[in-house]
């Protein structure tokens, strides 16, 4: 036998007992085929070709998953590819193997690659988005001038079926924009992963959505947001540059209350403008001249608001 068909033979006997999570489909000396199942969200296909000068030569590697995205696919190959030049001249096959299953396990963060990228695209400094694969968490430090949310995200094993999880954070925004912010945040992580409160038409099912880059873009963009928006009755910056200035008594002009247009408004605006006439049919609506980004956009679905609060408060309350 020769040095290729020794190699086989022993992926055949080694193969499935060294890595437990391992199934082979084909072992031949034209192709070698592992499926690695780690958990549902990493699950990934290896198969192995032998160059013709091998074992001088690297083995050919490519990589399948429906689960994992193909950022990390080509990201992972290359770290392969590279790790292969260490095991030239010999057996090569069940050392990479022995380093692809030990990778996945070591780095349960490889699942969200392509959402983690996107949300650094969002943050002006790479710095404020911090990932440790051993606690499968990230930290995120989301800035809009001298305000911020900083908190950590966990990564369930069973993600995307499960959705980001997080408990504590930190805000300096004004209470009622933090109530809005976290509580808004962990209902669009909810949504993710749960069927929506009405009954889907005849022709709809329910998909499970991947919740980090939701949850967190919105977080993100909000506090962007939030230091430049303006009361849409007097025009001003309904925050202080320097969250030290907030003012926190409820019943002053100055407090800031948000509505479920999206606008954030003075609290002594507010009253003023539905003290005043004219008082319409109906009631009074929105006077910014913009439908607000983050608009409630079922605000006359009392049943979807009841449940809704009922969610938030939750939410906050863990």
């Amino acid at each position: 036998m020769g040095l290729v068909e020794d190699e086989v033979a022993e992926v055949q006997r080694l193969c499935e007992n060294v890595l437990p999570k391992s199934k082979l489909v084909t072992c031949l000396a034209s192709l070698i085929r592992i499926d690695l199942q780690q958990t549902k969200s990493r699950q990934l296909t290896v198969c192995v070709r032998f160059p013709q000068n091998y074992p001088a030569a690297k083995l050919l590697l490519e990589f399948k998953s429906k689960t994992m995205p193909s950022v990390f696919l080509e990201r992972f190959l290359t770290i392969c590819d590279t790790k292969l030049a260490e095991f030239t001249g010999r057996p090569q096959v069940m050392n990479i193997l022995k380093f692809i299953d030990g990778y996945l396990a070591e780095n349960p963060l490889c699942i969200v690659l392509d959402e983690i990228q996107n949300l650094r695209q969002m943050l002006p400094n790479g710095n404020d988005l911090k990932l440790k694969q051993k606690t499968s968490t990230v930290s995120v430090v989301a800035r809009g001038g001298q305000y911020f949310y900083r908190g950590k995200f966990t990564v369930p094993e069973s993600y995307p079926a499960e959705r980001v999880q997080w408990e504590t954070f930190e805000c300096n925004l004004p209470a009622p924009l933090v109530l809005f912010v976290n509580g808004q945040a962990k209902e669009i992580a909810r949504q993710c992963v749960e069927a929506p409160l009405r009954k889907l038409k005849a022709n709809e099912t329910f998909q499970v959505k991947p919740s980090l880059q939701r949850t967190l873009g919105f977080i993100i963009a909000a506090l962007q947001d939030f230091p430049n928006e303006k009361c849409p009755i007097c025009l001003t910056c309904c925050l202080p540059a320097s969250p030290t200035e907030i003012v926190t008594q409820d019943e002053s002009d100055a407090f800031v209350v948000r509505m479920f247009c999206g606008h954030v408004y003075h609290q002594g605006c507010l009253k003023r403008y539905m003290s005043e006439p004219p008082f319409p049919e109906g009631g009074k609506l929105c006077p910014a001249p913009k439908k607000h980004p983050r608009s409630d956009r079922r605000a006359n679905d009392l049943q979807y608001y009841e449940q809704l609060k009922t969610h938030q408060s939750e939410a906050v309350c863990a």
